[in-house]
């Protein structure tokens, strides 16, 4: 009877096993479920980024430009009890100014704002680059190029500033028999100064654009390693902005003659 016993209880106790282990199964399935990393292909849902500062800076500069240019052609003609002023008169202070004092100053305008343009650039790319390597190191070998495009910026009005300080040479033949400077001298000053301001503004909004896609292309490859090459086009792009500039800028500088 003891062993009958003894059965019946081993029998009792492994179906009651039977019908328990499932609940154990889900029990330890649901914990490892809680336990399972962050699948890192689903986006979250982030919220608008706040909107950069390059195209204020821009809007500012433009309305400082724009206030300069009416006070001195509005404001101080008022002031003088004259609408517009006399543009003989104007001219002849431009004609006073020295050729080379424009070249000079056309040389300086390309240089600075390329590097301008491109420090803008490297700054933003640079710091979206050392954010998004936190989480994923392995975007810095390939986002270097965005920083290559950006000092290519600086490179351009390198080369078109060593062009045109190989125009700055003077002579005797600069100036006519009265000891004024020739036509041709007056125009190579105004055509260099020319070159000089569409290179430096043009690398500049190229270098500010070009660093602007390439924090996005750094952050979007951070998320998504597929979408590298897809902005990496806009990005070239963007970049040939400032070819455009040199090459005019080159052109003009090759058709001034100051001596």
């Amino acid at each position: 009877m003891g062993f009958l016993s003894r059965c019946s209880v081993f029998f009792n106790f492994s179906k009651s096993a039977k019908v328990l282990s499932p609940c154990i199964d889900r029990r330890s399935t649901h914990t490892r479920k809680e336990r399972m990393p962050v699948d890192t292909e689903i986006v979250p849902q982030a919220g608008r980024l706040p909107p950069d500062e390059a195209i204020a800076f821009i809007g500012k500069l433009f309305l400082y430009l724009s206030s300069v240019v009416v006070f001195i052609f509005v404001v101080l003609p008022v002031l003088s009890g004259t609408v517009f002023p006399p543009f003989s008169a104007l001219w002849g202070v431009f004609a006073g100014i020295s050729p080379f004092a424009f070249g000079g100053l056309g040389i300086g305008i390309a240089i600075a704002f390329s590097i301008l343009g491109a420090a803008w650039g490297i700054l933003t790319t640079g710091s979206a680059i050392s954010g998004a390597a936190i989480r994923a190191p392995d975007i810095r070998s390939k986002n270097l190029i965005s920083i290559i495009f950006c000092e290519a910026v600086a490179i351009y009005g390198v080369i078109l500033a060593i062009i045109m300080t190989g125009k700055m040479e003077t002579s005797v033949a600069a100036f006519n028999d009265d000891a004024v400077y020739a036509y041709k001298v007056l125009a190579g000053g105004y055509t260099l100064f020319a070159a000089g301001l569409a290179v430096g503004v043009g690398n500049m909004a190229c270098g500010i654009s070009v660093g602007i896609v390439g924090s996005s292309c750094a952050i979007a490859d951070a998320q998504n390693s597929q979408l590298f090459v897809k902005v990496l086009v806009i990005e070239i792009f963007a970049s040939a902005l400032g070819i455009f500039a040199v090459i005019v800028g080159i052109l003009m500088a090759q058709k001034a003659v100051m001596a």
